[in-house]
């Protein structure tokens, strides 16, 4: 892609993954967050998946995201969002309730910036990815975050799965599907969890 074409593409909006659309398109930043509210620092719902994609494209215009992830952090969850500009890789740590950013960073600009960007309204909603992920895995599996990302074209879900093992006991295990038809593409190998001492009491298993 011509260095003029891609900078089009780029400004002021989101650029939006080959596998989405068959020619490229754009969202602006209102569109993936048009009923988010803030007031002073207080929101009064939880962040989608799309709001805080629309928290990233606000905070830094001309940009595109890479990926989206929903972190457990100590029983707590945030949201970190990594996408390009033209110049600059930024990573961004996000509250879920409030949407304040918490953390962020930046690094060197990426190469092949088209093929690892998306279009945060052209893919299944992450609760009907979890749900997805929970029935491929059965029996009493539960869903402990995920991680949407473009790479190569490509936009893919890894929904973190926890169930019990009959050998290993508590695992977690990770089901991997197309972010835009939801279809399972791979499960990874399943991991023991070690669970915290009782004194860590900042630990919530299950959460909510």
């Amino acid at each position: 892609m011509k260095k003029k074409s891609f900078a089009g593409l780029m400004a002021g909006v989101l650029a939006v993954s080959a596998v989405a659309v068959t020619m490229p398109q754009t969202v602006a930043a209102a569109d993936v967050n048009p009923s988010i509210r803030m007031e002073g620092s207080v929101q009064s719902m939880v962040l989608s998946m799309r709001q805080v994609a629309g928290v990233f494209l606000a905070k830094y215009p001309n940009s595109a995201v890479h990926s989206i992830t929903l972190k457990p952090d100590r029983g707590r969850f945030y949201y970190e969002v990594t996408g390009y500009t033209l110049k600059n890789t930024y990573t961004i740590q996000v509250d879920v309730i409030t949407g304040n950013v918490i953390k962020e960073k930046s690094d060197k600009k990426e190469k092949d910036i088209p093929n690892k960007v998306f279009n945060p309204n052209n893919v299944i909603d992450p609760k009907k990815a979890e749900s997805i992920a929970v029935a491929n895995i059965g029996g009493d599996a539960i869903s402990k975050g995920w991680k949407l990302e473009a790479d190569n074209g490509k936009v893919q879900y890894e929904v973190t799965i926890y169930h019990n093992d009959e050998t290993d006991g508590l695992v977690q295990q990770g089901v991997i599907m197309d972010a835009v038809t939801g279809d399972v593409i791979t499960r990874t190998l399943p991991e023991k969890v070690v669970i915290p001492d009782e004194e860590d009491d900042g630990f919530i298993l299950w959460g909510e």
